[in-house]
């Protein structure tokens, strides 16, 4: 994958992961600035966060902004069509001496900001709608999502950095991925899964599900006559 593309995808990621925390009431000032760095990284392709930025997304923009945005991708994902109405933005059009004319939009407000950056991305990007996939992890989205909030869907939806082979259609117009051709959004999801699969088939062969438990005891103990050891 071009270097390129990669960046648009992380950026489209980011910004698939903006829409779908609930979480946003409960963030600290550490917090908050972390997600202001990824929206400016969304919307500008750049890391640094400015004055100017923290004035322009400031926090009741961006709770504003996200509720929409979920439902503009939860529409996308589920085989419709997103209908984004935008504010008012300016275009600025200009050439550095030798080059040729280039423009840019500068939103004035956060909510057409992310709208703009999210319909450019996905154009840019060349992604489809079985690109949209869910996180085979149904508890990734925490802490984003509580498990008591009864999401619309199970996995957090993100855009994977490689496309799965293959790809079931139903006649639902919903995706699913083969068993063995699960899509995790992250390593961590990936590892979670695997775990919580062995475990799975342990539990179905009862003599050795006692010996790994038995294994797995040796283990604590160990660990814990280390740990008490460099005290």
């Amino acid at each position: 994958m071009s270097p390129y593309r990669q960046n648009l995808i992380t950026r489209l990621n980011l910004l698939l992961a903006f829409a779908q925390r609930l979480d946003l009431n409960q963030l600290s000032n550490g917090q908050w600035e972390k997600l202001r760095k990824d929206l400016v990284y969304i919307v500008y392709d750049r890391k640094k966060v400015t004055a100017a930025d923290r004035n322009f997304m400031k926090i009741g923009s961006i709770l504003e902004a996200r509720g929409p945005l979920l439902d503009a991708v939860n529409d996308l994902h589920s085989g419709g069509a997103a209908d984004l109405h935008l504010g008012q933005q300016d275009v600025i059009i200009s050439a550095p001496e030798g080059k040729p004319f280039s423009y840019s939009y500068l939103p004035a407000d956060l909510t057409t900001a992310l709208w703009g950056s999210l319909a450019y991305l996905l154009d840019k990007a060349e992604i489809g709608r079985e690109d949209l996939l869910e996180c085979a992890n149904p508890t990734c989205q925490l802490p984003y999502v509580k498990e008591s909030a009864n999401p619309m869907h199970s996995g957090r939806i993100f855009i994977p950095a490689r496309r799965p082979s293959k790809v079931v259609y139903l006649e639902s117009g919903e995706t699913r991925i083969p068993q063995s051709k699960r899509a995790f959004c992250s390593q961590r999801c990936a590892r979670i899964v695997a775990v919580r699969d062995y475990r799975a088939r342990l539990r179905g062969d009862a003599q050795k599900h006692e010996t790994v438990k038995e294994k797995e005891r040796k283990r604590g103990k160990q660990r814990y006559r280390k740990k008490v050891l460099k005290k």
